[in-house]
């Protein structure tokens, strides 16, 4: 990845690759109660597989999966289709996004945590195979609930 000169700062936002890479993860604040499902898993497939071999795990046509892996919350207010939109992320990878219906309550909350260059952090659990081809994933976090951020 290139680095951004100041120019470029001006004129874009930054990417979530550049959010994760400089921001500080913080450790999971505890409970992780909310169970989510994320979205957008097929706009992500690269990553998720990117993903597994970091982990050093093959995707295999009955299915693997890789438990208890942290994920990384990244907030996107300029998201040109949601600027509630929020990133989830793997070994610095996107792998989708949090549910629209639950992010007006995160975004505010992560928004402010990311103001101090940090970011929210959970637990995944990612189940991929191998079909034909093509690579069909779910990708379900373990995050604290909204309140915990405010």
């Amino acid at each position: 990845m290139r680095k951004r000169n100041a120019a470029d700062k001006a004129a874009t936002p930054p990417t979530v690759e550049e959010i994760l890479a400089t921001f500080r993860h913080e450790a999971p604040r505890h409970p992780l109660e909310n169970q989510v499902e994320v979205t957008g898993e097929t706009y992500y497939v690269n990553g998720i597989k990117r993903v597994f071999a970091q982990q050093g795990l093959p995707i295999s046509a009955t299915g693997s999966t890789l438990e208890m892996v942290t994920c990384v919350l990244v907030p996107n207010p300029w998201n040109p289709h949601d600027p509630n939109a929020i990133a989830v992320c793997v070994d610095g990878h996107q792998v989708g996004h949090l549910p629209a219906e639950i992010c007006p309550d995160y975004a505010p909350r992560l928004i402010q945590l990311a103001r101090r260059e940090t970011l929210a952090t959970g637990e995944t659990r990612i189940w991929a195979k191998t079909d034909g081809g093509m690579v069909r994933a779910r990708v379900t976090i373990l995050i604290p609930e909204a309140y915990q951020f405010g």
